[in-house]
């Protein structure tokens, strides 16, 4: 079964992205521990040899898997903030678009919690990165919004950047709840009412 269109995952069109593409699905029917490199050949249509012409191992093409959806995930973040709903709609949104439904999609999967075990191990680095991108993402967001006269930073001594840090350590700050299989949408709802609430607020005393 294919999962990765339900991931909005787009590979390139080389052998590179082919490859990937097919070892996605491989390792979410399959697992990590249990996908070789014999399966991802056959899956993606080529020799074990030619397979390693391109990458040296399991782990390798699974950080580049890792790095696709997440990259996927940063855009679809900012895209949230194009809308012309209310700020804390538009900011719960940016992470509900990108790292909850992402977290969903793995949930349904046969596999998904050893996958996410797998990435926090072998592509931690690049999830740091992808955080930056989601700060990044966030603290765009919140600037337009700031300049439109929807909220304000200035009264309470912040700027969007540092908003944007704390949603996504909040967020961090969660992910040990996520993986103990318990649902973080409702703590997300709640942060995100609070941080816009507050903003909204220093609006009016500005």
């Amino acid at each position: 079964m294919s999962y990765r269109q339900d991931m909005q995952f787009q590979p390139t069109s080389d052998k590179r992205g082919a490859i990937i593409a097919a070892a996605l699905d491989v390792f979410i029917n399959y697992g990590f521990k249990k996908t070789s490199m014999d399966d991802i050949a056959r899956a993606a249509g080529m020799s074990r040899p030619a397979l390693y012409q391109v990458f040296k191992n399991k782990t390798e093409i699974f950080r580049a898997a890792s790095l696709g959806i997440l990259e996927v995930m940063g855009h679809t973040a900012r895209a949230a903030f194009e809308s012309d709903k209310s700020f804390a709609d538009r900011l719960y949104d940016s992470i509900d678009n990108s790292i909850l439904s992402l977290h969903r999609k793995i949930d349904a999967t046969p596999h998904g919690a050893e996958l996410m075990g797998v990435n926090e191990e072998v592509a931690g680095d690049i999830e740091e990165k992808w955080c930056d991108q989601m700060i990044g993402a966030i603290t765009a967001g919140i600037q337009n919004a700031e300049e439109s006269g929807e909220i304000a930073l200035d009264p309470i001594g912040v700027d969007a950047r540092t908003v944007a840090t704390i949603v996504m350590q909040t967020m961090e700050g969660l992910k040990a709840k996520y993986l103990r299989g318990e649902t973080i949408d409702g703590d997300v709802r709640n942060m995100v009412t609070f941080i816009s609430g507050a903003l909204q607020a220093a609006k009016t005393r500005n």
